[in-house]
C-alpha cells in the first residue's frame, strides 16, 4: 500500500473535491432546479429537476382536445411522458442534461482516482495521476458551468414551463452554481500540487543520481 505525505495544498484540494462532489450530486438528483411559487395556488407546474418534473393537472400544449392531464412527480424519461417529452425536452434542456451529466461523471471519476492515489498507487505514479485528477476536475467545472449558464438563461423563460411569472430558479440550481465554482478551485489546487509533486520527483531523482555517481567515483 502506498503512503503519501499529504501537503496542505493536496489536503485542501481533496476537501474541495469532496465538497464539490456532494453539492453536484445533490443538484444532479434533486428536482428543484425550477420551482413554482407556493403562494400561487393556480399553478399547474410545481417543480423540475434534470430528471424529474412535477405537475398539477397539466395538459400537453399541443393536445388541443385536452384528452390527458398530468399530475404528480415522474421521471422525465418515463413512458407516460412520451407524448409530453417533446415539450419538456427542449434543445436547451437536453444541452443542460448532457453537460451536467458529463461534468458529474468527470468529477466522480476524479474522486475515485483521489481514493486510488491514496490507497493503492505507487509513488512513481503520483504525478501523472494528480495531473489526471486536475484535468478531470477542470473538465467537470467547465461542463457544469456551461449547463448552469444555459439553464440560467432559458430555464425560467416565458416559452417553456407554464406560469413563467411565478417560476423561479431554486436551490438545486444554486447548489450546481456553488459546486461548479468550487470545482474550479479544486482543479487549480490539484494543478499546483501536480507541479509541486513534479519538482519533488525531479529533486529526488537528482539526489539519487548524484549519490550513484559519487559511489561509482569512489569505486
Amino acid at each position: 500500500m502506498a503512503r503519501f505525505k499529504s501537503s496542505s495544498v493536496r489536503i485542501a484540494a481533496n476537501c474541495f473535491a469532496g465538497f464539490c462532489f456532494v453539492t453536484i450530486f445533490i443538484a444532479f438528483v434533486t428536482p428543484h432546479w425550477l420551482n413554482s411559487d407556493r403562494r400561487y395556488y393556480g399553478a399547474v407546474f410545481l417543480r423540475l429537476g434534470l430528471w424529474e418534473t412535477c405537475f398539477r393537472s397539466f395538459h400537453d400544449p399541443n393536445d388541443l382536445a385536452m384528452r390527458k392531464y398530468y399530475a404528480g412527480c415522474r421521471w422525465i424519461l418515463t413512458d407516460e411522458y412520451q407524448k409530453l417529452r417533446g415539450f419538456i425536452e427542449q434543445p436547451f434542456f437536453i444541452t443542460v442534461q448532457v453537460f451536467f451529466t458529463v461534468g458529474f461523471t468527470a468529477l466522480l471519476v476524479a474522486c475515485v482516482l483521489i481514493l486510488a492515489v491514496h490507497l493503492c498507487m505507487s509513488p512513481e505514479q503520483d504525478v501523472i495521476f494528480v495531473r489526471v485528477i486536475a484535468t478531470l476536475t477542470l473538465v467537470a467545472a467547465v461542463c457544469c458551468t456551461l449547463a448552469i449558464i444555459v439553464f440560467g438563461i432559458h430555464g425560467d423563460g416565458r416559452d417553456w414551463m407554464p406560469d413563467p411569472d411565478h417560476n423561479y430558479l431554486s436551490w438545486s440550481f444554486a447548489l450546481g452554481v456553488v459546486g461548479s465554482f468550487f470545482t474550479y478551485i479544486s482543479s487549480i489546487l490539484f494543478f499546483i500540487e501536480a507541479s509541486k509533486a513534479k519538482k519533488r520527483e525531479d529533486a529526488l531523482n537528482h539526489h539519487v543520481a548524484y549519490h550513484m555517481e559519487q559511489t561509482h567515483t569512489k569505486v
